[in-house]
């Protein structure tokens, strides 16, 4: 029996309105349904995809206002950080992923006409046909760009299961989208585990997941065993290392931005900031002073500069790390007492490998300084973590960065910034080890959404040369044509006796005219 989604306003404890659940036994019936509409949806053609796509776009930007408010009570987000990250995005995400599918390598292929005589060739992509999308609660919105908006313009039906802790927000944003796209076309399941695990069993055709390691190795797992592809996003323990040259007021407001943008609550977020040991302590009071400049009254329900962590059970995991940090002789700088659920900008000095905070992901506003001995000695750390989502380095040698980048065992590198590729569909988002290894964004994503199909045509009206019988005439041409590929003498002479030969061989082998 379907129950509904409780949840309270994290800045208030408000209870919200429920989401009634979608009975896991049903959710083959929402794919049956996507399935149904899904060929009339790939004949309407890309350029009628993207005319509806780019109408919704508008849609969500003109509704924007209404879409937000929806995500501060559901998550507490800060209105304007949920406007940067969660609103302006959608019509710039259409046209990005127009971009990245019309240069994928599909189209005519170019052959060689002495080698392939009158043939031609091309590639089309094809849609996958149901893709299930298991998203986020962190980017309830935004988080959806990445899978929602490349399938259909590809042609594919979708089913999506929002986070069991954010679906009001993903409905809001799957429900505009769905109004411009023919009946059925995406289908949205609610609830919890059971029901993502339905959804996987459900005869989908491609999976996206976006979560947690535990869980994500289970779904790559089993959408091996079934067969279908999968892209797997699992979370990331992400370091800034900031060299002894590092530009130190913008490697500041760098580092305290993409730590604490969305209370931290980020696959990207830094994590961790291993620092030269000559700057180490000077960059963590730098940062400490930062936070403590940047952190409000916490004012019930009112705006503020930083949103409150989420999900009570995450702030529960914050607060272990930031005591596990101090017990192990950590100095906490600033921070570290949550008031109800936020967590004030927190900054750890003097932190090392043995600290939870350092090892795991917090997904929270803390600044673990670790002070390593150099840049070898960072990069050595960061790959041989847990995770490896994405690292930035902080230089202002450029050159030196770029060397660095190259060692760096992780899926994105960002130089003197952190992170904000991940809004960008040209360029590929992937991660190594624990951080998974689907690859989110660019053409190299692609093969989730759609497969390449070769088709090739031939307008010989005769035998070719190389087909059967297999006799010693066959072989000649075959060592003729290798001698011709080392420009050997005498192949060329050759080779158009040869072919006569075998030609007149074949026709008469298979009573040809």
């Amino acid at each position: 029996m379907a129950s509904a989604l409780e949840a309270q306003d994290p800045r208030t404890g408000e209870a919200l309105p429920l989401v009634p659940t979608t009975d896991a036994s049903s959710v083959s019936q929402l794919v049956e349904k996507a399935r149904a509409a899904q060929k009339a949806f790939q004949r309407e053609g890309f350029a009628e995809r993207r005319r509806r796509l780019e109408r919704a776009a508008r849609r969500l930007l003109e509704r924007r206002a209404e879409g937000m408010a929806i995500v501060e009570a559901e998550i507490g987000k800060v209105h304007a950080d949920a406007l940067f990250t969660e609103a302006l995005g959608p019509l710039d995400a259409v046209r990005g992923w127009v971009r990245v599918i019309e240069g994928a390598p599909a189209g005519t292929v170019s052959l060689n006409p002495l080698a392939f005589p009158r043939k031609s060739a091309r590639i089309e992509l094809l849609p996958r046909g149901v893709v299930g999308v298991l998203s986020p609660w962190n980017f309830p919105i935004s988080g959806l760009y990445r899978s929602v908006i490349p399938a259909l313009l590809t042609g594919n039906a979708l089913v999506v299961k929002p986070s069991e802790y954010s679906p009001r927000s993903s409905r809001w944003f799957l429900e505009t989208l769905a109004a411009e796209l023919p009946e059925n076309v995406l289908k949205i399941a609610y609830g919890g585990p059971e029901v993502g695990a339905a959804l996987l069993e459900s005869g989908i055709d491609a999976c996206v997941f976006t979560g947690s390691s535990a869980v994500g190795a289970r779904v790559e797992a089993r959408a091996f065993e079934l067969g279908i592809p999968c892209s797997a996003e699992m979370g990331g323990n992400d370091a800034a290392i900031v060299l002894e040259d590092a530009d130190m007021e913008r490697t500041v407001a760098g580092i305290v931005h993409w730590a604490l943008q969305n209370a931290g609550q980020a696959c990207g977020a830094i994590e961790v900031v291993y620092a030269d040991s000559r700057v180490a302590a000077d960059l963590a009071a730098r940062l400490a002073d930062a936070c403590e400049r940047l952190r409000p009254p916490v004012i019930v329900g009112g705006p503020g500069s930083l949103a409150p962590i989420a999900l009570k059970k995450q702030l529960t995991l914050v607060e272990e790390h930031i005591r596990d940090a101090v017990e192990r002789g950590a100095r906490l700088l600033t921070g570290g007492t949550a008031e109800g659920q936020y967590m004030p900008p927190t900054v750890l000095a003097d932190c090392t490998e043995e600290m939870r905070v350092v090892r795991e992901e917090t997904f929270g506003p803390v600044i673990p300084v670790v002070a390593v001995d150099g840049p070898a000695d960072a990069i050595r750390r960061v790959n041989r973590g847990l995770y490896g989502l994405t690292a930035s380095l902080w230089t202002r040698d450029i050159r030196r960065a770029e060397n660095l980048a190259d060692e760096l065992d992780v899926g994105v590198v960002t130089i003197n910034n952190h992170a904000f590729t991940g809004a960008i569909p040209d360029l590929p988002w992937s991660g190594r080890r624990s951080s998974g290894r689907g690859i989110a964004n660019s053409a190299w994503s692609l093969l989730t959404f759609a497969r390449p199909k070769a088709i090739a045509i031939d307008r010989n009206r005769g035998p070719e040369p190389f087909w059967v019988p297999f006799d010693d005439n066959l072989t000649e041409l075959g060592e003729t044509l290798s001698d011709l590929q080392l420009n050997r003498p005498g192949g060329a002479l050759k080779l158009p006796v040869l072919l006569r030969r075998r030609m007149k061989t074949i026709k008469g082998f298979f009573g040809i005219k």
